[in-house]
């Protein structure tokens, strides 16, 4: 199934700091497709977000319409522009970015997954220092996604030509500087 040149998916959860994503390893010559209904596409993503916060013993978030709705506005601002950054004006949410390129099929696990990935390098600590490279943007996705201040998450997917992008927006944020993730 292809996806359509904009879809909007909100999750209520917690906060991720921005942290940038690496890009899948799909082609750049063809289109980006999702492998699930696309009704069944935020309930996907919001129980994968859900299933890292029960292993790090974090209360599950809940989906946020508006925050999909501001994901939206920037997933397709930076499939249209062709940027990668974080979206500079927040309002005092967290941020998480995926990109793919290509005609790699992904599941919304898979692209949630890229960032649950990160907790290899994970080390339980206070934030910055949680990383055992040293560097928390090595792990900020995750920590993002677990932690434990953050109680609602919306995400939205925007697809252009042969690369599409899937932002999530957390409330309260995470990845505070001071603070534990869990």
């Amino acid at each position: 199934m292809r996806c359509s040149p904009l879809l909007t998916l909100v999750l209520t959860a917690g906060l991720v700091a921005p942290a940038c994503a690496a890009p899948s390893l799909s082609r750049p010559d063809e289109p980006v497709r999702v492998a699930a209904p696309m009704a069944e596409v935020p309930a996907r993503l919001l129980a994968a977000h859900n299933v890292e916060r029960a292993l790090a013993g974090t209360p599950p978030l809940r989906w946020d319409e508006a925050l999909a709705a501001e994901a939206e506005v920037w997933a397709r601002e930076l499939v249209d522009s062709g940027r990668w950054e974080h979206d500079p004006t927040l309002h005092g949410h967290g941020e998480n970015l995926w990109t793919g390129w290509g005609s790699r099929i992904w599941t919304p696990e898979e692209m949630v997954g890229e960032w649950t990935a990160e907790k290899r390098d994970y080390v339980r600590g206070v934030f910055p220092n949680v990383s055992r490279t040293g560097d928390w943007t090595a792990v900020g996705h995750y920590t993002q996604m677990v932690w434990s201040g953050t109680t609602h998450v919306g995400c939205a997917i925007a697809s252009r030509g042969n690369r599409s992008v899937l932002a999530c927006r957390y409330s309260p944020p995470g990845n505070i500087d001071g603070r534990r993730a869990y």
